[in-house]
Formats: structure tokens, sequence, C-alpha cells
């Protein structure tokens, strides 16, 4: 067997496993739609999805984004101590409890000044959403796909589960929601950290001044990045809030919620990809599969995009059926966000997290400033117009960056056009389904 084979058995095995992890924590926000429309009002729902956008926009400040800096530190040893993995896992979770810490306090000057609906399950579930994937990177960065695999599979059915149980028996509504989160976050977070052994890992004298700044040196150019990837993603709910209120939120959250559909296979090629490329001392896998992983994403998100009304139908509450209508260019836009995370791969192989920031806040302006004035001309769909402007510039600027000696004009010309005959076939098909069903 040669080299070829090896790498192309290796890569279908480790996308198996990180399939069967990813699929469950993925698709659990895309599962959950028939549920929470047919026993959630849309202003509910729409408190609900802020209330989590708000959290996704303070977990990458409040955990100083350490996680990613844990998962690069593991990853880059072939073989690596059981001291130097004390460091790591040690150095990562005192960089996050401090962060966490600072939050809290400024939390609670905050709190006992101006009133913050659900405040105790938002402080509570900032920490769950901080230091859940930092162990899950860690068990990655272990090499321990298998058991990230099982957490993410027992994670999701948790969620599931404590869903079903507050809302449907107890009728909680929305608190019903965070209540689940927050059982079962803890109970994944006590699995990760049996598996890790932290008793053998976690000393204070592993503490090491040299190494988590450099950790963090890695990784704080990751928090404007990210913040810049909520701009795009999530800070339209606030415009949509603003000028169209929450009811329109909650149609908004539930059209967002479909293109998790795209999501999930995302993660499952993008983690094994991350893992090769960083491993990898030259550029030809990197090199070889853009092109390829371009054309893939295009294709199913034209055809994601022309099922989106007989999904929608069959799926969700008869009110919110008009949702069907964002979707298409949704679709397209996370198709553009995991092209931009795979050239966003280059970057982290040569540890240059700064121009990853960069080119997702150039992003990130686009499309708030789009969404504020198009939103007052047509509504949610200039919205997620916005977000697929936002995220077609990023992969345009990081493009240019990486490959300005070499630019493909074939691959400029695919980016740059594809939204015109995709969604003029879209919205064609969809059209034709939407009378038929």
């Amino acid at each position: 067997m040669n080299i070829s084979s090896v790498l192309k058995k290796k890569m279908f095995k480790e996308t198996l496993i990180y399939s069967i992890g990813s699929f469950g924590s993925k698709i659990l926000s895309f599962l959950l739609i028939p549920f929470y429309t047919y026993f959630l009002s849309k202003k509910d729902l729409g408190e609900y999805d802020l209330l989590i956008t708000t959290i996704s926009l303070f977990v990458p400040l409040v955990s100083l984004q350490i996680s990613d800096s844990a998962y690069r530190w593991l990853i880059d040893k072939e073989k690596i101590s059981n001291e130097e993995k004390g460091k790591i896992i040690t150095n990562s979770l005192l960089a996050l409890s401090t962060g966490y810490i600072l939050f809290f306090i400024v939390f609670l000057v905050y709190t006992s000044i101006n009133d913050f609906q659900y405040h105790f399950y938002f402080i509570v579930l900032i920490f769950l959403n901080c230091l859940l994937p930092l162990l899950q990177n860690i068990l990655r960065g272990l090499g321990e796909t298998k058991k990230f695999a099982l957490n993410g599979l027992i994670t999701t059915f948790l969620v599931v589960l404590f869903n079903f149980i507050f809302i449907y028996f107890l009728n909680l509504n929305v608190e019903g929601i965070f209540l689940a989160n927050i059982v079962a976050y803890v109970i994944a977070c006590t699995m990760i950290l049996t598996e890790i052994n932290l008793v053998k890992h976690f000393k204070l004298i592993f503490w090491d001044k040299k190494l988590i700044k450099s950790m963090i040196s890695y990784s704080l150019p990751l928090i404007p990045n990210l913040m810049g990837w909520w701009a795009i993603s999530s800070a339209s709910k606030f415009i949509i809030l603003h000028y169209l209120g929450a009811e329109s939120n909650g149609l908004y959250a539930v059209a967002s919620r479909f293109p998790v559909l795209l999501l999930v296979i995302n993660s499952v090629l993008l983690m094994p990809l991350q893992d090769r490329v960083l491993k990898e001392k030259d550029n030809l896998t990197f090199n070889k599969l853009l092109n390829k992983f371009i054309i893939f994403e295009l294709v199913l998100a034209i055809l994601l995009g022309i099922l989106s009304p007989l999904i929608t139908k069959i799926l969700v509450a008869e009110e919110y059926f008009s949702t069907w209508e964002y979707m298409p260019y949704l679709y397209l836009g996370v198709a553009y966000n995991a092209i931009a995370s795979f050239l966003g791969l280059k970057y982290q192989k040569d540890k240059n997290t700064l121009k990853i920031t960069m080119t997702t806040l150039i992003g990130a302006i686009v499309s708030v400033v789009l969404s504020i004035l198009l939103i007052t001309k047509i509504g949610l769909q200039g919205v997620s117009i916005a977000f697929l402007v936002g995220f077609m510039i990023m992969v345009l600027t990081r493009y240019y960056d990486i490959f300005r000696r070499e630019i493909s004009i074939v691959f400029l010309t695919l980016i740059i056009l594809a939204p015109i005959p995709i969604y003029l076939l879209t919205s064609l098909i969809s059209k034709i389904i939407e009378h038929l069903v």
C-alpha cells in the first residue's frame, strides 16, 4: 500500500470518527426546531435566541479563546510527556478561570445596577460554554478522537432528553431550555475531566509564565476574529430586534437554524482536515483539497437551498413556513463560511492568527453595515443577503492574501458570480415546490 492510500484511509477513518461526535452537537439545534416551534411562541423563541447570541459574543472574551491554544500546543508534538500534557492542561484551565472570575465580578456589578433577565442562567452558561470546548479540544489534542466523538453524542442525547423533560413535562418554556443545557453540559464536562485524569495533570506547580504567555499570544488575536464571526452571523439579530421587533427575530432564529445541516457536514470535514494540515510540514494537502472543497460546498448549498420550502413545510409549525425564503442566502453564506475556515487553516499552520482576525473584521464590518442599510428596505431578506456578502468578502480577502502571486481567475469568478445563477435557479425551483406542498 503506497503512502497516498495510507493517508486516504487514515483521513476516512478520522472523518468517520469526527462525524460521529460532530453530528450530534451540530445537528442538535436543527433537530429541536420542530419541538421549539410547537411549544414556544415567536417572542419566547426570539428571547431565547438573543440570550444564546449574547453568550456566544462573551465566550471568546471570557475564555481568552485558550481552547484553540490548548489544541494547537498538544497537537504540535508527535510525542508528548505527561509533564508537558500537565503543563498545557494546567495553564489552559488557569487562564480560563482567571478570565471567568474577572468577568463574574464585572457582571455582578452590572446586575446590581441594571435588570438582566435570566441572569443566573446567563452566568452559568457562560462558564460551561467556555469550559466544554476547552475540554473537548484537550481530548482532540491528545488524539482521543473516539472519546471526543462519544462525548459529543452523549451531550446531544442529554440536551434533547432534558429539553423534553423540562419543556414538555414541566412546562418551563424558555427556562427549560437553559436548564437542559446546564445539566447536560455539567455531565459532559465531568465525563471529560474523568477521562483526562485531572487530578494527575492539573498541578499548580505546572504554572509556567512563559508558556501561558505564548499560548495567550496565539489565542488573543482569535478573540476579535471570533467577534467578527459573531458580527456576521449573530449581530444581525440585535439589528432585527431594533428595527423589526422580537417576533421577527423569532422567525429569523428558525431560518438560521436550518443551515445547521450544512454546518454539520462542514464540521465533519474541517476537523480531520485541520488535523492533517497542521501536522504536515508542506502545503500539498492544503493546495490539493482547496478547489475540491469549494465545489463541494457550493453544490451542496444549491441542493439544500432548493429543498428549503419542502423541509420547512415538513418540520416546522405553519406560522414559521415563510422562513424558507431566507434560507437559500443563509446556506450559501454558510458555504462561504466553510471556505473561509479552510483558507484559515493556512494561517493556523503558520501560527499567524492576526491575519485571521484582520480578514474576519473586514467581512464583519461589511456585513453589519449592509444589514442596517438593507433591513429598512427589504426586511429580513436584507439581513440574509448581508450574511452572505460578509462571508464572501472574508473568502476573497483571505484568498488574495494567501495566493496573491498566483491568483486564479476561475476561483474569483466562481466565488463572486456563484450567487447569481444559484439563486435564480433556487428561487424558481423553490417556488414550484412551495406550490406543490
